[in-house]
């Protein structure tokens, strides 16, 4: 609900405070005195486009804010949350638009003190907020609205949309994969050939069983193997050639044991060194025949891989693809070919999956449109019942449901459009509502709609302009109990000329002006009882009230208050 709100230099408004409670709030005034101003206000603050002309004479700028408090359950909560505007546990919010004349700055439009930008406000106001009359724009006559307000009417089972929608990305995406298909084709077929040698280059050089890093690991493998049993046959050639250690050592040895001259004690360190070494030498050369077998390797391997790695590296080079990236490219180039080939037969296998994806969603669909037709029959007759009382003896009300021949109109929630359609007199053809019915009797019509329809799709806010034009007595007794019901589960506001439905107001606001010759002002004030009592004589015998306009405003007073006691005892018995 609007707990508050307040106008600040707008229009003919220098400031105005206005606190807003549950139930029915009836506001009334002389005609020109600011009610249609308000409206205007609270469509901004709802996300209407302001207008610098909207800014009072002599200000800079128009100031228009609202205190809003949904029930936990709306929607606008998650809007909220989601952009960071709210804090845990928060109950009511703030929305403020700042209205500048174009050499003053630029507008300004925040929530809880944060900006935002007007559509996101407009946005949010949907869940808010709605203002039905003659003249503003309806969101129940939107006939893109009209499908969800009429699901929500109905009992149709949720899986059954569950359906329709499955039905449809089914066909979706079988579209899409036949699209994809031709394109893929029309890019493709011409390069088959190119492609072919490519992939065959590749699968020569064995990158399509093996990929690069196992070729060059294999490479580097036979490499080191091949290097390291050079390295064992040199140390051999250098222990056992004829000049090598081993002889040499040997000669060493036999040449100190046939000096006989020296003394044995002095050589014994030498002679034992030349034996020592000897002895390794020949062990070395003993281990290095043992070892040099596990790295003897046929070299005819090792040629072909450093062929192979030179070819890679040559492919790489020619195709400008990285040699690590040879191996997948030509397995894509396999594949790519592989579905050129088939695209043709898989062309064809959607073409029939396609049709059978269609006729599956048109089955769908139309029991689809079936339960609609019964559930429009039933949100008619409702609607009809309430029109007798409004004045509208004549007019009938009519839920017309249609089917969309043309697929690209299909949607998730079936190809039907949904149109309030309805005649003000039998023998006159249907049509939308909008173009059917004149102001006062649009307003009416909208009213009866609105009765029934906001029981399942509950604002949290209605406000009605002059619902009553046109109208008086029990016809507008009537309108005065149709809201008074909806303002028992519904913050109501009703700008109304007539004293049958202001009596019925749990809170009553009158507008009027005051001039001092140089500026208009609007002023508003919340009545007393006795005021209450003044004003709705007023608007039974105008400006001169007599005694028997104020019994006649108390007898109305009364028989609302009745009415509505006699509501709360049948909702209890209920």
């Amino acid at each position: 609900m609007i707990k508050k709100l307040v106008i600040e230099q707008f229009v003919i408004i220098d400031k105005l405070t206005l606190d807003l409670k549950p139930g029915l709030t009836v506001l009334t005034g002389e005609t020109g005195a600011g009610k249609s101003i308000l409206l205007d206000a609270l469509g901004i603050i709802l996300g209407d486009a302001p207008s610098a002309a909207a800014i009072r004479t002599g200000a800079s700028a128009a100031v228009i804010e609202a205190t809003f408090a949904p029930p936990p359950a709306n929607a606008v909560w998650e809007m909220l949350t989601n952009r960071g505007l709210i804090a845990e546990g928060q109950t009511e919010f703030t929305v403020r638009r700042v209205i500048r004349r174009p050499a003053d700055g630029a507008n300004e439009t925040l929530i809880n003190g944060k900006a935002v930008d007007w559509g996101f406000v407009k946005k949010a106001g949907t869940f808010l907020t709605e203002i039905h009359g003659q003249f503003a724009n309806q969101s129940l006559l939107d006939p893109s609205n009209q499908l969800t307000l009429l699901d929500l009417s109905g009992s149709i089972p949720p899986e059954l949309f569950k359906t329709v929608a499955d039905a449809l990305h089914t066909y979706q995406r079988y579209m899409k994969e036949q699209e994809e298909e031709g394109a893929f084709y029309k890019k493709n077929v011409n390069l088959v050939g190119a492609m072919e040698m490519r992939a065959a280059q590749i699968q020569k050089a064995g990158l399509l069983n093996d990929d690069f890093e196992s070729i060059h690991a294999e490479y580097n493998r036979l490499l080191t193997a091949h290097e390291t049993s050079e390295a064992f046959q040199g140390i051999t050639s250098q222990l056992i050639a004829s000049n090598g250690a081993i002889k040499s050592l040997a000669a060493a040895n036999m040449a100190l044991e046939r000096q006989k001259n020296l003394d044995a004690e002095k050589i014994s360190d030498l002679s034992t060194y030349l034996s020592e070494a000897l002895r390794n030498a020949r062990a070395a050369q003993e281990e290095t025949a043992r070892l040099s077998p596990e790295y003897n390797i046929d070299t005819a391997p090792l040629r072909q891989y450093r062929e192979k790695m030179q070819a890679i590296q040559k492919m790489s080079d020619e195709f400008k693809i990285p040699v690590e990236q040879l191996a997948a490219h030509g397995r894509e180039l396999i594949e790519t070919v592989a579905r050129v080939r088939n695209c043709i037969d898989r062309i064809k296998e959607l073409d029939a999956l396609i049709q059978q994806a269609e006729d599956n969603y048109r089955q769908h669909a139309h029991i689809l449109t079936e339960k609609r037709i019964a559930a429009g029959e039933i949100l008619s007759a409702s609607i009809n019942a309430i029109l007798p009382p409004l004045k509208l003896l004549r007019a009938e009300f009519k839920v017309q449901v249609d089917e969309r021949p043309i697929k690209e109109m299909w949607t998730e929630r079936g190809f039907n459009t949904i149109t309030f359609v309805a005649r003000m007199n039998p023998g006159m053809p249907f049509s939308p509502i909008t173009e059917t019915a004149s102001g006062g009797e649009l307003a009416r019509l909208v009213l009866a709609v609105k009765v029934v329809l906001q029981k399942v799709v509950a604002i949290p806010t209605l406000i009605f302009d002059e619902v009553d034009t046109g109208i008086g007595g029990a016809a507008a007794a009537a309108v005065g109990e149709r809201i008074a019901e909806l303002a028992e589960t519904t913050q109501v506001m009703v700008i109304t000329h007539s004293p049958q439905v202001a009596s019925r107001g749990n809170q009553h606001l009158h507008v009027s002006k005051k001039t001092d010759d140089v500026a208009t002002t609007s002023v508003l004030n919340t009545l007393t009882e006795e005021e209450r009592i003044n004003e709705v004589s007023r608007m039974l015998a105008g400006d001169r009230i007599t005694p028997e306009s104020q019994a006649a405003a108390k007898m109305l007073i009364e028989e609302a208050r009745t009415s509505a006691q006699g509501r709360h005892q049948s909702q209890k018995i209920a």
